[in-house]
């Protein structure tokens, strides 16, 4: 058993290794049974010139380094940074921890179900009210919040609805986040309240003519967002080439390119730049679909401190921790692994900042074994290219953490090669399928891949093999970052 994985030893899978090249299987077969000479014929190809690579195998039975190469340079690990942030929460909080958010009312609910004054939502840093890629999570939760809401007599409310945004500020991009990151929908602004990953979907449609003016469409109709457009309807036989751009703050987007007339429509996942509105806007919707009609508007308080005075009148919670960290993990989500970062934070330090965040992360890891000249952290989900870490400071903390009292629960949440997360396609050889469970971390120029692995010998593996600053396709990297772990279990008694 590895995690709480079966081992089994006879799995026939499908090769789906992306991109393996002829020479990495050229390199398999002539092999001479030194692991060592394995790695330097793959390293050494002429695809790999110029590429970084940090490798190290660390054997938890044995509680020693058997192999490295380049163990202690620092690499960028990309979304490898999600093992840091989701060990550091279940050891902060617990695996059974909850997100809570409380709601306050500042006037008396009458015997009518009317509820005279506000509706006040403290935030509590919850990112998982309809997570677009929820795989791990059911019941939408504002339908089942109003539904709360409703049980306790509220049939309307008189006065606004009131996000009150404290401890939590709005916070865009980290330090280091590439310039394109700020309009992507893999990684939004957050602050203390979160909906559908804070992000929404434009559509943009064709004009029945040439050079007409498109349309657009955003899913949900109610996300808080304007559309400043330059798109033109293009002849047929052309190209869509649609770009977007927005700024931290605005709530309005610029769009520019062309739409070929006829075309079926292209998407566009925006982040959201004012989250605690946009899950006010979904919290209202909910509402008045189960009857709940808000009489005022929607209000998003930043400047009061401190929570509402009064005991609260609904408490919503989250889902456990253990749900939230498997995907993160598994699905790698930058969304979900920031708003961890900032409960980290305020466990630690009692400020739910990103700073302090990075501040808990590093000293937790310190008490794993890491050394600080060993890893430097500018996030939680690993867009920051200032994020750097060696495999052997990865592998330490992995050795940490097969020790630890919540290993079960953060082992769980890894990636099972050959079926599951970002490793569903990858080491699904019979050798590695299965007895491999692990994170994976890409960016441009940058792959990583890190977790357990167990030996033939029943020896369980603390393993993190890094490439950066390569030319070639990221497929041939993973092919090779694939073939070296194979290849390591081939070898190892």
């Amino acid at each position: 058993m590895l995690g709480g994985f079966p081992v089994i030893r006879c799995v026939l899978v499908l090769f789906l290794l992306f991109g393996a090249s002829p020479v990495l299987f050229a390199a398999d077969e002539s092999a001479s049974g030194s692991f060592d000479d394995y790695v330097e014929s793959v390293i050494s190809e002429n695809t790999f010139r110029g590429a970084s690579w940090s490798i190290a195998f660390y054997s938890l039975s044995g509680d020693s380094l058997v192999y490295e190469y380049d163990g202690d340079r620092l690499l960028i690990p990309a979304s490898l940074t999600k093992l840091f942030v989701t060990a550091a929460a279940l050891d902060a909080l617990g695996a059974d921890f909850q997100f809570t958010t409380p709601c306050f009312r500042d006037g008396p609910l009458l015997d009518s179900g009317e509820l005279q004054g506000d509706l006040i939502v403290q935030a509590g840093g919850d990112p998982t009210p309809e997570i677009k890629s929820a795989k791990y999570f059911h019941a939408p939760a504002l339908r089942a919040w109003a539904d709360s809401l409703k049980d306790r007599g509220v049939r309307g409310i008189s006065g606004n609805l009131v996000l009150r945004v404290w401890p939590y500020r709005l916070e865009s991009a980290a330090a280091g986040w590439e310039m394109g990151d700020v309009n992507a929908g893999f990684a939004p602004p957050l602050d203390g309240f979160g909906f559908n990953s804070n992000v929404c979907h434009l559509g943009i449609f064709p004009s029945e003519t040439v050079d007409g003016a498109p349309r657009f469409t955003v899913d949900p109709d109610y996300a808080p967002l304007s559309v400043r457009s330059n798109v033109v309807t293009s002849n047929a036989d052309s190209s869509p080439m649609i770009e977007m751009w927005s700024l931290p703050r605005d709530t309005s987007i610029s769009v520019v390119g062309e739409i070929p007339v006829h075309d079926d429509g292209e998407f566009l996942w925006v982040p959201m730049q004012d989250p605690a509105r946009y899950f006010g806007c979904a919290l209202r919707d909910a509402l008045e679909q189960r009857g709940i009609a808000i009489g005022g508007d929607i209000v998003v308080d930043r400047s009061s401190f401190g929570p509402p005075s009064g005991e609260p009148f609904y408490v919503h919670c989250s889902p456990p921790l253990t749900q939230l960290v498997t995907l993160i993990n598994k699905d790698s989500d930058n969304y979900a692994a920031e708003y961890l970062l900032a409960a980290v934070g305020a466990a630690e330090t009692g400020s739910p900042e990103r700073r302090h965040g990075v501040k808990a992360l590093m000293s937790f890891a310190a008490r794993c074994g890491v050394e600080s000249k060993e890893m430097h952290l500018e996030d939680g989900c690993g867009l920051s290219r200032k994020n750097v870490v060696s495999a052997r400071a990865i592998t330490r903390f992995l050795r940490a953490m097969h020790r630890h009292p919540h290993s079960a629960a953060f082992e769980s949440s890894l990636s099972i090669a050959g079926v599951d997360g970002t490793l569903s396609h990858r080491l699904s050889m019979p050798l590695t399928a299965r007895r491999v469970i692990g994170k994976t971390g890409s960016m441009s120029h940058v792959s990583g891949v890190a977790g357990y692995a167990e030996t033939l010998s029943g020896d369980t593996m603390a393993f993190a093999v890094l490439c950066n600053h390569f030319q070639c396709t990221l497929p041939h990297v993973r092919g090779a970052q694939d073939h070296l772990i194979e290849q390591f279990l081939k070898t190892y008694p």
